[in-house]
């Protein structure tokens, strides 16, 4: 009977296939799962039924090389006496999104997260765990049980970019060791070249695939053509990479509250694909976060019909692909001048990004006052201006305004436009010179527990860690907003919460954007309106509004207390 069963099972999966994902294709579509981003997540599986996806990117490892998993609604369950999330539904439909023709990578990383490698050692040992736990290898703990992926992500946003290298080739050599599947590398930089925490990785190892999120940032797709910089990365696919056949895909949120920018209608997204599929051979597609955004918004649907109109790979409806004539042309980056729009500065686009090649680093001729537009300036230097950027281009600066409730600061040698999160909105500062606003970090995180309850075994619901976090948000005169994350990475609480935590001296709170607030001095309780919260919830994101009296500061993340019935 267990031979019968296992040969039906290989005939169904073999009858139900589709052709496999093609990475060469220009025309294919990448969304990230996991996060729940839209709050009405559907099973893997459900996502994988028609044709829209043609990768899937778990999301997230948030914790490595101590491993941390965190699928929101999508897997809240956990190995016997562990923390480790075990995903048997996820196993089953990673299976079946690969019979479906779709490939499926696990995404390492993310906004907030504890990760990052000490050193080569450590990565390289690492990429031995990663092996045995996620691909071919051999764990008595594997997450997705039999399922085996079809290659890593890096969405690296946070810590230092030591042993990154080192983990991707040591994995490539584990991937060599199984010629009867592709594995596969991507990586999730910013839009602004070279990005802050992958810059030197994306030079030094080899990928397949880089998902450029050209969104929160002044290169987004809102800000097409004039600062959109797809040039300088199709230049980096030609120049810099190790594999020079990778594939840059054009990053997209799936809807307006994906992202703070960058969002843009399906119409839109659709000539910008087109404009860059005709100019840009390195292009590999579209990438939205996430699925859930996409496919609610709608702009999922219009994707799939750009790709499939245009395309070099052209989609027959039940996920497999089939090739067509490329109308793609190789152009050379480096010379690329924008001409769409009378605004448009007369200078390459990849002249927005500092070198990686330049010997010794340009020196402001203005380190005493901001960047001003046609003020002098020298090489490729990058500036700040409170909400404008600026970049130096012929000797003088051209400078441009950040998205609405955005300020420009500077990531290493690279202008980026970001939410304030408690930092100067003022900040003047240039690329090779001292910066004149020093850069303050207002984010504090720490481990929490729910010390009203009695401990219980560990697979019990209601005795799990939970990680808090508050992040400054805009400050403006004497008014202030703080965002609080309430995330456990154990199992769901419910929705009849509540959390408190002791406020700063001198601060008030006015408002909350979940549930209701109520003060006692300095004592603040948020608690939860079940009637409009999930039945079971893996994290709670909400703003605090109110005022403060001389210099803000946070909460104290060791004053939260976090409970659930």
């Amino acid at each position: 009977m267990r031979l019968l069963t296992s040969l039906l099972a290989v005939f169904a999966a073999t009858a139900g296939s589709s052709a496999a994902f093609d990475v060469s294709c220009n025309s294919n579509y990448a969304s990230y799962y996991g996060q729940n981003s839209a709050r009405n997540q559907q099973s893997l599986g459900e996502y994988c039924k028609d044709a829209t996806e043609d990768l899937i990117v778990l999301a997230f490892m948030n914790g490595f090389p101590n491993i941390i998993l965190n699928f929101a609604n999508a897997c809240e369950t956990t190995f016997e006496g562990s923390t480790l999330l075990h995903c048997p539904n996820i196993a089953s439909d990673i299976k079946y999104c690969q019979s479906k023709g779709k490939a499926v990578i696990l995404s390492m990383g993310g906004a907030s997260g504890a990760y990052g490698f000490s050193g080569d050692s450590d990565a390289i040992a690492f990429a031995d765990t990663a092996w045995n736990m996620f691909f071919k290898g051999k764990s008595d703990k594997r997450p997705f049980d039999d399922a085996v992926l079809d290659g890593i992500d890096l969405d690296i946003e946070g810590g230092s970019g030591a042993g990154y290298p080192a983990f991707i080739n040591q994995l490539r050599s584990h991937y060599a060791s199984d010629p009867s599947k592709k594995y596969y590398f991507a990586a999730a930089p910013q839009c602004p070249y070279p990005d802050s925490y992958l810059g030197t990785t994306l030079n030094s190892a080899w990928f397949d695939m880089v998902y450029v999120q050209f969104y929160n940032n002044f290169c987004g797709l809102n800000a097409y053509p004039t600062w959109f910089n797809f040039a300088d990365w199709d230049n980096w696919a030609k120049t810099k990479s190790l594999n020079k056949d990778v594939k840059v895909y054009i990053g997209a949120p799936g809807s307006p509250s994906a992202a703070s920018s960058g969002y843009v209608d399906g119409a839109t997204l659709t000539s910008i694909y087109n404009d860059v599929r005709s100019k840009y051979s390195s292009l590999g597609g579209i990438m939205t976060w996430d699925v859930s955004q996409a496919r609610t918004s709608g702009i999922a649907k219009s994707i799939r019909a750009a790709l499939d109109a245009g395309g070099t790979c052209k989609h027959d409806g039940g996920g497999s692909t089939t090739s067509s004539t490329s109308t793609s042309t190789s152009t050379t980056a480096s010379t690329t001048t924008t001409s769409s729009s009378t605004s448009t500065p007369p200078y390459s686009t990849t002249s927005i990004s500092t070198s990686t090649t330049s010997t010794s680093e340009p020196t402001s001729t203005t380190p005493a006052s901001c960047p001003v537009s046609g003020a002098p300036c020298s090489g490729n230097q990058q500036g700040c201006n409170g909400q404008k950027f600026a970049i130096c281009a012929g000797g003088s600066w051209y400078t441009g305004s950040c998205a609405p409730g955005t300020y420009c600061y500077m990531g290493g040698n690279t202008a980026m436009c970001d939410w304030s999160n408690g930092r100067p909105t003022d900040t003047c500062a240039v690329s090779g010179g001292a910066s004149l606003s020093k850069r303050l970090d207002f984010n504090k995180v720490s481990l929490i527990t729910r010390p009203n309850l009695r401990p219980k075994p560990m697979s019990a619901k209601s005795n799990r860690p939970t990680r808090v976090e508050f992040v400054a948000g805009d400050i403006t005169d004497n008014k202030y907003s703080t965002v609080v994350k309430i995330q456990t990475n154990k199992n769901a609480f419910t929705g009849d919460w509540s959390f408190s935590f002791t406020l700063p001296e001198g601060q008030t709170v006015e408002s909350t954007s979940r549930g209701a607030a109520s003060i006692n001095n300095n004592a603040v309780t948020i608690k939860s309106d079940p009637s409009s919260e999930d039945a079971n919830n893996m994290a709670a994101i909400f703003k605090i509004v109110g005022t403060f009296k001389g210099t803000y500061a946070l909460p104290e993340t060791n004053s939260a207390v976090f409970s659930s019935t």
